[in-house]
């Protein structure tokens, strides 16, 4: 005769092996959004030993080549004929898709700039123009790409991590998965650090609330795209430790203010930036709960 005491362990065992296989089913959907960009990179290593991959160019392959997630996700669900599996880990609903996207990009993009204002103006970068003709093409292509990617991550994250484990576990514990996988996800990456991985940590709760409160990826999808561009091509900042991206400004993180820069990481890991996304992050909860169908039990 199994016990309470034992049926209550075994409960705990299943969830946190169901936890456990999600987190390492989406570090492998992460794995094939890389295969593309990788492949592009060991071709041209190949046909041209030598020569840098380290380029505006092989990036935005990179980017555009984060398609291959959502590809394989639409193939998967619809060849199982489980189209409600498919509403969980991308949920894209068909209802004011331009509004959404609209105010997702907007809030995105607005947000990096009122971070970057404060950084620039508190003499944490100097930045100039770097813009050329030659870079109309390669600007829409990243604009294209860090829609992608962001959306990709967005659908991974938020989606597939966060919309599997709310099944399981309920909200709160979707969200803090959600986000603690989304900033591990870029412990790798150049200049990490623990105020890095902080700021990551806020933004992947931010985007975890929009998702929620939203019911969708549009908005959170589309902020995280705009994040992203405003941070490379347009600012010229590094984007999560990723350098080299600028196309309209260059811009240079002056020494000893990392409280205003983030240092070599970029400026998710500035105090300044943490600020602002655990301010929206708050501001997010005050609006989902007063307008939002889909309410917090903050009781």
């Amino acid at each position: 005769v199994i016990t309470l005491k034992e049926r209550v362990a075994f409960i705990k065992m299943k969830k946190t092996l169901f936890v456990i296989k999600t987190l390492i089913l989406a570090f492998l959907l992460l794995s094939l959004a890389s295969i593309p960009g990788g492949f592009a990179m060991g071709f041209s290593s190949a046909s041209n030993p030598g020569a840098s991959t380290d380029t505006p160019v092989f990036l935005t392959i990179t980017l555009i080549g984060e398609i291959i997630v959502p590809i394989y996700l639409l193939i998967y669900y619809r060849a199982k004929n489980n189209l409600d599996a498919l509403d969980i880990v991308m949920p894209f609903k068909k209802d004011k898709i331009a509004q959404k996207f609209g105010i997702g990009y907007l809030i995105g993009f607005l947000t990096f700039v009122i971070i970057f204002a404060v950084s620039v103006f508190g003499g944490g970068f100097t930045t100039k123009i770097v813009w050329s003709s030659k870079n109309v093409v390669l600007f829409v292509l990243m604009l294209i790409g860090f829609l992608i990617q962001g959306t990709t991550e967005e659908i991974v994250c938020r989606g597939y991590v966060q919309g599997r484990i709310t099944e399981k576990l309920g909200v709160f514990w979707a969200i803090a998965l959600s986000a603690l996988f989304f900033a591990s996800g870029h412990l790798g990456n150049a200049g990490v650090s623990l105020e890095g991985f902080i700021g990551l940590l806020a933004f992947g709760i931010l985007t975890a609330l929009l998702r929620f409160y939203t019911g969708d990826l549009w908005l959170c999808g589309a902020l995280h795209g705009a994040w992203n561009f405003a941070e490379g091509p347009f600012f010229g900042t590094p984007v999560s430790g990723i350098s080299g991206t600028e196309l309209l400004f260059k811009s240079t993180s002056v020494p000893h203010h990392p409280w205003l820069n983030g240092g070599a990481f970029g400026i998710e890991a500035s105090l300044t930036c943490i600020i602002v996304l655990i301010l929206l992050s708050f501001l997010t909860v005050y609006l989902g709960q007063k307008y939002s169908v889909n309410k917090l039990d903050l009781n």
